[in-house]
């Protein structure tokens, strides 16, 4: 079971007590990836959300066959949790920006959680609320700044 203590330092985690993060190790596993590597692809099967636990990951999306990166996501930071939602396809491809460590997630991992811990499973799914919220709050602005620039 790996240590995810680290989440506690984080602000969308400082909720989570000794039993959430002890929870959270046992649903996940940890992932390294190198510089330039891919962690999943556009259009690729949806089956696990990743908290970055040290480096950075960026998210790409393809606009008429030309990769464009949309965000840059740090430590404390997570990607992919839409597949713990809905379970479609990916949304858009991810990328490590250096060597990266990552907390995974999978689908089986949070249900699992949801069976055994349901009120850690609770207070992640509210983490990840807040923060679809937030990122649907900023894509509505720079969807207005956009639509003011092409008129």
């Amino acid at each position: 079971m790996p240590d995810v203590s680290y989440l506690a330092k984080y602000p969308p985690f400082k909720s989570f007590d000794g039993t959430d993060l002890e929870a959270m190790g046992l649903a996940g596993v940890e992932k390294a990836v190198k510089k330039d590597e891919l962690v999943f692809d556009e259009d690729s099967k949806g089956d696990s959300m990743y908290v970055i636990k040290s480096g950075a990951v960026k998210i790409l999306k393809k606009v008429k066959n030309q990769e464009n990166t949309i965000a840059v996501l740090n430590p404390g930071e997570f990607f992919g949790e839409m597949a713990l939602l809905d379970g479609l396809p990916r949304s858009a491809a991810v990328r490590a920006t250096g060597d990266t460590e990552l907390f995974m997630v999978s689908l089986e991992g949070y249900q699992q959680l949801r069976r055994e811990k349901p009120h850690t499973a609770l207070k992640l799914m509210d983490i990840i609320i807040k923060v679809l919220s937030n990122r649907l709050r900023q894509a509505n602005k720079n969807l207005e700044v956009i639509s003011f620039w092409i008129e």
